[in-house]
């Protein structure tokens, strides 16, 4: 399931979440396939202008993974992490509901 991820960090920390993200990095050019399965897939980070936050893309297959990338920079970085539904979905389900409203 992909979902968008909100941060925000202590300016003071600044250096310290990149020292950690460099970390990370690192662990995924040596083993990405590792990686991905303990942190899921990021698909594109952004600072929001020149911000201490910003957001970031993810596809996790597992809770676990989304919990190892918010502990992996705690507690420089702090996450929300939002899922990202499809519209046709959401739409149905509305639409479902709706039918069951008025059936009753």
């Amino acid at each position: 399931m992909k979902y968008v991820g909100f941060y925000e960090m202590d300016q003071d920390d600044k250096y310290k979440v990149f020292e950690l993200d460099d970390k990370i990095g690192a662990e995924q050019e040596k083993d990405p396939e590792k990686w991905h399965k303990k942190y899921g897939k990021c698909l594109g980070a952004y600072f929001l202008g020149m911000e201490s936050k910003g957001m970031a893309m993810f596809e996790f297959d597992e809770p676990m993974q989304m919990i190892n990338m918010e502990r992996a920079f705690w507690p420089y970085k702090r996450w929300k992490f939002v899922p990202l539904l499809d519209v046709e979905m959401v739409k149905e389900s509305y639409k479902k509901s709706k039918e069951e409203q008025t059936s009753n």
